[in-house]
């Protein structure tokens, strides 16, 4: 449990870093029981149990998800000032307090009733399973040695560090529209856990962004990144699409929910009826009065949080990861903001509440259903990881808290990537004053985007098609962040699958620790450089 939450900590800062660089995270559970594995493999391999393992996963991904609201925190600095360090704080927690309670009613839909492939969680149980059950130590030797000549990569290259490496590699005659290799080793490392279809989505999406910058309002040296409209718009209607089409996951995930109250035969609850009635009643109330007395938040509109945020948007969102391993927060988060805007919540502050609700619920919620999944596989008792996940929430929310306010006066959060919290703060702007407000052209951009999101969408689902074609994710996020980074996610994913994979037979188990141990580096040596500097051992960033 100790080690547990350190590694929570440590996620939650990592993070909140990778997802204002990046806008992708490795939520932890992976990370941390890879971590825990090589920290107790001195005390002999055989003294480490799977129950312990699930354990500081359940806990590392609690912390390292919660990085992912440092978009809302980000988003918020754009539009206006940015919250106190107490204010994010206090929103962290109780958000994450109503994600804890809505998880419930999570695991009773999607883990306990409907039988789904969850291959985040079968991820993680294979690699539990392959360090503890069949003692493989040499995989804690390739995550140190890879962990540290890829860390001392980050603090020593031109990006902010010392400058002895080159932090890209520039396409000869294409540096005007951004081409170029980002030398990220979370691009490269992470490939391998999102596929080799959505790595060449990435690339597709950069080099359609590099192609169409001679059409957009940009300068000679501005990256064509910056004109995110039409990959906002495709991100966000084939993300609509998407749940449209799926229509009747919904409709069942509505039925399921209707049959909550009725009998139900769980040979593993995590509470009884009236503690979970106790906890609810103690994290709505508190939810209520920081949303009202802090952000200004109605009590009408902290209800449609609650219920749309906190329980609907997560049943929708968690069944896709459930069938995907892709959350799509950053679809669900506009929309948030977009039912907080019609009913009445129409400034910036008040409307990017709704995102920073499914940033923060979701963080809990959607991961702690997705743990209990591989907690089960290994009959790890289901209150045994909520509660050591409560555990983490307060410390971790100023966690996340005090990194962010760190990050934003050592960096400028507007020329960070930063591609969620951009795409928060633009939707913000426009439920405040309407399209008008766009940038010249950028309304068209937006509408020619979602149609081209539609379709896709719709011509990925027909099969003969699909494996021929970038998958829609990875094309989406290659038209917002730079195209340095969408050929390194293509890279990596080469490299990893196709190389190593299929050409020289390296095992999975092998090609997971070198992916985790490259975040892992990508992050800690980001948080790094600015201590460093603060110390006086770099020049400033």
């Amino acid at each position: 449990m100790v080690l547990g939450l350190l590694f929570s900590l440590l996620l939650c800062a990592m993070n909140s870093y990778l997802t204002l660089s990046f806008g992708v995270i490795e939520e932890g559970p992976t990370i941390a029981a890879l971590f825990f594995f090589a920290l107790m493999l001195p005390f002999g391999a055989k003294s480490i149990t799977t129950t312990e393992m699930v354990v500081v996963a359940t806990m590392g991904s609690a912390g390292g998800s919660l990085g992912f609201i440092s978009n809302f925190y980000a988003a918020k600095t754009l539009t206006g000032d940015p919250y106190s360090v107490l204010d994010m704080a206090m929103f962290g927690i109780v958000s994450s307090l109503i994600g804890l309670v809505m998880a419930i009613p999570l695991r009773q839909l999607l883990v306990l009733k409907e039988n789904l492939p969850w291959p985040g969680s079968r991820a993680v149980e294979t690699v539990i399973r392959t360090l503890v059950e069949k003692g493989d130590p040499r995989q804690a030797l390739v995550l140190v040695g890879v962990f540290l000549v890829l860390t001392f990569y980050v603090v020593f290259n031109t990006e902010d560090g010392y400058g002895w490496f080159p932090a890209e590699l520039v396409f000869p005659g294409l540096a005007t529209v951004g081409g170029a290799i980002a030398l990220s080793p979370f691009a490269i490392g992470g490939s391998y856990l999102m596929g080799m279809r959505t790595c060449v989505g990435f690339l597709a999406g950069a080099c359609l962004l590099m192609y169409c910058k001679q059409w957009m309002p940009l300068g000679p040296d501005e990256s064509p990144h910056r004109y995110y409209w039409p990959g906002l718009g495709f991100l966000v209607a084939s993300g609509l699409t998407g749940m449209v089409l799926n229509w009747r996951t919904i409709t069942a995930s509505f039925r399921s929910m209707l049959a909550i109250g009725g009998k139900t035969d769980d040979p593993d609850p995590v509470m009884s009826g009236k503690a979970l009635a106790g906890f609810a009643v103690v994290s709505f109330v508190a939810c209520a009065a920081v949303l009202n007395l802090r952000f200004a938040v109605n009590m009408f509109l902290v209800v449609v949080l609650v219920l749309v945020a906190g329980l609907i948007q997560n049943i929708i969102a968690t069944r896709a990861a459930a069938q995907t391993a892709f959350n799509p927060a950053r679809v669900m988060g506009i929309l948030l903001q977009g039912v907080t805007a019609a009913l009445g919540g129409k400034s910036p502050a008040i409307n990017l509440t709704g995102a920073g609700f499914v940033a923060g619920s979701g963080a809990q919620a959607s991961l702690l259903t997705a743990d209990m999944v591989y907690g089960r596989a290994f009959k790890v008792p289901s209150r045994w990881q909520f509660w050591t996940q409560l555990i983490t929430v307060v410390p971790c929310s100023f966690a996340a808290a005090y990194m962010f306010d760190w990050i934003r006066t050592t960096k400028s959060i507007a020329e960070m990537p930063a591609p969620i919290a951009k795409m928060w703060a633009e939707s913000a702007k426009v439920f405040d004053q309407g399209f008008h407000a766009l940038p010249s052209g950028a309304g068209t951009a937006l509408l020619i985007g979602a149609g081209v999101g539609i379709v896709y969408t719709l011509v990925e689902l027909i099969p003969a098609v699909r494996k021929w074609i970038p998958e829609s994710i990875g094309l989406g996020l290659g038209l917002v962040l730079a195209p340095a980074y969408g050929i390194a996610f293509f890279v990596g994913g080469f490299l990893l699958w196709i190389v190593l994979g299929r050409w020289a037979k390296w095992s999975d188990a092998t090609l997971t620790t070198i992916a985790v141990a490259s975040i892992v580096a990508e992050g800690i040596g980001g948080v790094l450089k600015p201590v460093l500097a603060m110390a006086g051992l770099m020049g400033h960033p």
